[in-house]
């Protein structure tokens, strides 16, 4: 059977770049976007506001195992489809809050759980499952989306707050995801074999020949197997690379929140103008497509725990320049590390996770990392948030979380491929 000229499994990682796209890009990147206005008109201190962040990320370490349980169980398009509904109506809530509690459960537990079910969970699961040799490569091309989301949508959101108010914003968006994201979701095909096609594109067997190749297409099973066992989440919670990646991540996470929460205000504190701080969040997102691209595509040929040190320490040496910056050259260089540092450790940590742990209970052991990284989430901005309302300036917090990475950089040259029992070590 001939190959098709396009892979199938490439418009899957066009319509996941495009949602991921639209929700990180609303959800996450332009969140600091919406901090001030709404400080000034409820007079909440940077600590409350940060709340919803926290709750944010509590509430995706709660609902990570179930969405991996639920992608595992009934596909990830189905899953994509529920979090895409809910996420938009949520949106759409955000215009009528008038209260420190309504923000919370809205925008920290209700779009949460929309945004956990329609982004990374389903979308890694269903590309490791559509691809093998060239998965870093896919999962680069996927995490694009998010990187282009953030320069788009950051300085979008901040020109639809000036000129319309941030209900209104909010609004926007929330209709936005549904016009955009449940169409995309059709294009979404859970497994090559759905339609009769293998991974990677490999050409399938014609009938004739398939008695003849049993022994051939054991063997080909077995080598798979050898290079990406398929490990249980019970056999994964025992192995200590388990834990490895998850800590590491836990240090990531709590930068990149920090810095997605308190960089726009931070900036605005500075002295530089509230669209222009906007825009370099913005600049940022735009600028870890570097990391996204050139730094994922190495993964597979480079060992990833190389690429991911270097990546952190870049994230770690970006927030400590934030910390100290006083003119627009550092901030530019703020930029250029965060950014590239960042956008290297979202394809590289997926890629990671299929390449060590296998792909049939994926979805479940990403979804079971996340109470770990949920922690970095809930603590880091609102420990920023009082750092700042004590002391008057993030200084402080920036050094501390800046410090973080360095740390993950060096653990994560520990973690190893699993190995089951009886399974042949690879030489690599």
């Amino acid at each position: 059977m001939k190959k098709a000229k396009i892979f199938y499994g490439w418009w899957i990682v066009l319509a996941t770049n495009i949602i991921c796209m639209l929700g990180f890009g609303t959800w996450l990147y332009a969140f600091g976007v919406f901090f001030e206005p709404m400080t000034l008109e409820f007079g909440w201190s940077r600590a409350q506001t940060s709340g919803a962040a926290s709750f944010r990320s509590v509430e995706g370490g709660i609902a990570g195992p179930v969405v991996g349980w639920l992608v595992d169980k009934f596909g990830a398009r189905n899953v994509i489809q529920g979090g895409a509904v809910i996420s938009g109506l949520g949106f759409m809530a955000m215009a009528l809050v008038n209260s420190l509690l309504g923000f919370y459960l809205i925008y920290g537990i209700l779009i949460s759980i929309g945004m956990s079910a329609m982004l990374y969970i389903p979308a890694f699961v269903v590309i490791a499952r559509w691809f093998s040799n060239k998965l870093s490569f896919a999962l680069s091309i996927l995490a694009i989306g998010a990187g282009i989301g953030g320069f788009v949508c950051t300085p979008l959101a901040a020109i639809l707050i000036s000129n319309f108010g941030w209900r209104s914003a909010f609004l926007f968006i929330g209709i936005a995801v549904w016009v955009v994201v449940l169409p995309l979701t059709f294009v979404i095909k859970n497994d090559p074999e759905e339609i009769g096609l293998r991974r990677d594109n490999e050409p399938v067997d014609e009938p004739a020949d398939a008695s003849c190749s049993v022994e051939s297409q054991n063997e080909a099973v077995e080598s798979d197997l050898s290079v990406q066992p398929d490990i249980t989440l019970k056999e994964a919670f025992r192995m200590h690379t388990f834990w490895i990646l998850a800590v590491t991540f836990f240090f990531q996470s709590m930068a990149h929140n920090v810095i997605f929460v308190h960089g726009v205000i931070s900036l605005t504190d500075k002295g530089i103008s509230y669209e222009k701080a906007a825009f370099v969040i913005g600049l940022l997102t735009l600028v870890s497509l570097i990391g996204r691209i050139v730094l994922g595509m190495l993964g597979d040929y480079i060992d990833k725990r190389y690429l991911m040190c270097v990546a952190y320490m870049m994230l770690g040496s970006g927030v400590l320049v934030l910390a100290y910056a006083e003119d627009m050259m550092l901030v530019y260089l703020f930029i250029a590390l965060f950014g590239i540092g960042f956008g290297a450790t979202i394809p590289l940590m997926a890629a990671m996770r299929a390449e060590y742990f296998g792909r049939s209970y994926l979805g479940r052991i990403q979804g079971f990392m996340s109470p770990v990284v949920m922690l970095a989430g809930a603590v880091g901005p609102v420990t920023a948030g009082y750092l700042f309302d004590t002391t008057g300036s993030y200084q402080t917090a920036f050094t501390i979380v800046g410090l973080m990475p360095f740390i993950g950089g060096l653990i994560i040259l520990f973690s190893r491929p699993a190995i089951l029992p009886g399974q042949p070590i690879s030489p690599s």
